[in-house]
């Protein structure tokens, strides 16, 4: 345990000295990752698939805001939507309006989920989601996710009608509204999948800030199982086909990614909990306090040395510490002659009793 303490505290230290360096490096890998995903799903315009324009607007990314650098990615979005219909880049602005109207104003700190859940699509790691937003994002993070889904979905929906265009006779004869509404909005699995993300989210985060101990071990274990028991239930219920390897693995990874993360966060020893209670005038305490597991500092020792080096060493020492004895001593001689000193001058000398 102490190893693992002391390599965590380790990059913690370097990553703390090194800030300034490190979040804009790893801004410009999550700002990658984004466009990457972007060009996979909407890749409809050349000019987004150079490698150099990608480049340029990661480093962009990096250097603003996260709300920012998603306002960036969803103008890319929508550039990319005009490629495919008018009438599909006019749906896109409208809906990331409303996205931008209804949650990135109030929660931009979630902002970052919304461009995360289509990627974790792409790596087929859908069921990791709801545990990897319920402990880094909390209750607030259902929204998002349910925005993310939707953006997938709707990914999904534009490539579907860009084909048909592509092999239609005439493109008036497309109804691009229709379609996108019968297969985006009204998605029986894409609905189903925000609720059962909701209901994991919310039930993970609730027994994670629940004050009892290895709350939050218990909280990531529980909210897998839940994660695959109410996938489960539902596709026998909706008949939905629902994976059952991926399901089990994602959610496996989603309880280890979790754990890793928290043990970095916040690994406390339980064995040495104290409870402590106390009162004022009008209110009564109960305090609960839990250390940290934690590396002690080494003692630098001092070795004595032998021989006649040592003996001059020692020597040395008891004419210092003599001399600090001294010290006080003349200090106080030093007071008393002054204060002998009478108040016309301290050149002039007291005169004696003679009495």
């Amino acid at each position: 345990m102490s190893g693992f303490i002391q390599v965590r505290d380790a990059i913690r230290n370097f990553l703390r000295r090194f800030d300034e360096a490190i979040t804009p490096f790893f801004c410009f890998i999550a700002a990658w990752f984004m466009f990457w995903s972007i060009n996979n799903l909407y890749g409809y315009s050349e000019l987004f698939e150079r490698g150099i324009v990608v480049f340029l607007l990661s480093v962009i990314c990096a250097l603003v805001s996260a709300p920012m650098a998603v306002l960036i990615g969803s103008a890319v979005i929508i550039f990319n939507c005009f490629f495919v219909s008018k009438e599909i880049g006019i749906i896109a602005v409208l809906v990331f309006i409303i996205i931008y109207c209804m949650y990135m104003r109030m929660f931009p700190d979630c902002a970052w989920i919304l461009f995360f859940v289509p990627i974790m699509y792409i790596f087929k790691l859908t069921y990791a989601i709801p545990l990897i937003v319920a402990i880094f994002a909390g209750a607030s993070g259902m929204v998002p996710a349910a925005i993310g889904i939707f953006l997938y979905k709707f990914a999904l929906g534009v490539s579907d009608v860009n084909s048909m265009l592509l092999t239609a006779v005439k493109k008036e004869d497309v109804d691009i509204y229709s379609y996108l509404i019968d297969n985006v909005l009204k998605d029986k699995d894409m609905l189903l999948t925000a609720i059962v993300f909701a209901i994991v989210i919310l039930l993970t985060f609730f027994i994670y800030k629940l004050p009892f101990d290895y709350s939050w071990y218990v909280a990531i274990g529980v909210g897998g199982i839940i994660n695959v028991l109410a996938f489960m239930i539902v596709g026998v219920m909706m008949d939905m086909e629902i994976p059952f390897g991926s399901l089990v693995f994602g959610s496996f990874i989603g309880i280890l990614v979790t754990v890793v993360v928290q043990v970095c966060k916040r690994l406390v020893d339980y064995s040495r909990k104290e409870v402590v209670q106390f009162e004022d005038d009008d209110y009564y305490y109960y305090v609960k306090a839990i250390p940290k597991y934690g590396v002690s500092e080494k003692k630098k020792t001092v070795k004595k040395m032998t021989g006649k080096s040592g003996a001059n060493v020692e020597k040395a020492s008891e004419e210092d510490a003599n001399m600090q004895n001294n010290q006080p001593r003349n200090t106080k001689k030093n007071a008393q002659n002054n204060s002998g000193r009478n108040s016309y001058g301290d050149n002039q000398p007291v005169r004696p009793n003679n009495r």
